[in-house]
């Protein structure tokens, strides 16, 4: 996947050089003094944390972007609370790109290698009427960035509207993007593969559960779709119940979201436990 790493393309470091280094009015984004980009968004500072995924092996294959806000007297709002403040679907939409611009763009300043996986809110996949990922795919044209490093991630209730859904991913696969689905069990995954078409499905690992009936669950679920890559989310500490086939890995057991973006993983062992 090294062919489609993010890299500082001449066309960011530009843009980057032009953002103001202080809040300034009219400007939604601007650089901090360590050179990360900061959002502004009804008062509050947005920030953006960064979690790796992993292969069997420990190696990091990519990131998932973390929303994170901040005010003048207080840590701010949770992500979920900030998205659901924005009752109208034109203040939605502009905050979810807002928020992945400002990943993109940490992640670039961080020298982020492997993917990039964005999330997506649930809303507004309803909320734009078609051509999903188009206004996004102008952003990273106008950074350089191939938009096949991208990987845009929908959440685990989108998994219930499969039609919806595959009109959407068939969207942002047109314009370019990789894409991934969430799902709540191994049934939904096995419901909804012949309709859907991404190329990764994460699943939650406690909902696979353990020893043996974890192992065989996995096997089934990478044998449903080939051409779909596997996430195991949630681990919390290394395990060998999860690597199975071409599974991928993330969880606290490899990595808490961080701004700072590492290319290796600090106190944590790349071989699973027996």
């Amino acid at each position: 996947m090294a062919d489609a790493d993010l890299s500082l393309h001449p066309l960011a470091l530009a843009f980057l050089e032009r953002l103001p280094r202080h809040k300034t009015a009219g400007k939604q984004l601007h650089r901090q003094d360590d050179g990360r980009v900061v959002g502004d968004w009804v008062g509050l500072e947005l920030s953006s944390a960064f979690q790796p995924i992993v292969d069997a092996a420990g190696q990091i294959i990519g990131r998932e972007a973390f929303l994170r806000s901040a005010s003048a007297d207080d840590q701010g709002l949770s992500p979920w609370t900030l998205f659901a403040a924005a009752t109208d679907d034109a203040r939605l939409i502009a905050l979810d790109r807002l928020a992945r611009t400002l990943h993109l763009l940490n992640a670039l300043v961080g020298g982020n290698t492997g993917l990039l996986f964005l999330n997506v809110h649930g809303r507004l996949l309803a909320a734009v009427g078609d051509d999903h990922g188009r206004a996004f795919r102008r952003v990273v044209d106008a950074l350089g960035v191939r938009p096949d490093s991208i990987v845009i991630e929908t959440p685990v209730e989108a998994s219930a509207q499969p039609d919806l859904l595959a009109f959407v991913l068939r969207n942002y696969r047109n314009n370019g993007f990789r894409v991934a689905v969430n799902v709540d069990s191994a049934a939904q995954w096995q419901s909804i593969a012949s309709t859907v078409h991404p190329h990764f499905v994460k699943i939650d690992s406690r909902k696979l559960g353990h020893g043996h009936e974890a192992q065989e669950r996995l096997k089934w679920l990478n044998a449903l779709r080939e051409d779909a890559t596997l996430i195991v989310t949630h681990l919390e500490t290394p395990s060998a119940d999860h690597q199975i086939g071409q599974s991928l890995l993330q969880g606290y057991a490899f990595g808490h979201p961080s701004a700072a973006i590492s290319s290796r993983q600090e106190g944590v062992s790349s071989t699973p436990s027996p």
